[in-house]
């Protein structure tokens, strides 16, 4: 399960909560999330749905801008 990383709110910015990457978080690395998988109910960094991407050709995963919705 994904968790929230260290607030941003903690490095001078506005009420923003940054995820992590969930596949990254599972080999111990704190990598932040840039998109979100309803399907997979995870989340991803960059690199890591490149490969997402290339496996789920029919998902649709949402950039961090939409995960709010």
């Amino acid at each position: 399960m994904a968790t929230l990383s260290q607030s941003t709110i903690e490095k001078g910015s506005d009420m923003v909560q940054d995820f992590l990457c969930s596949t990254c978080e599972e080999v111990k690395l704190e990598e932040s999330a840039d998109y979100y998988c309803e399907s997979c109910v995870k989340f991803y960094c960059r690199k890591c749905i490149h490969l997402h991407s290339q496996l789920f050709k029919k998902r649709s995963p949402h950039q961090r801008s939409d995960m709010k919705k």
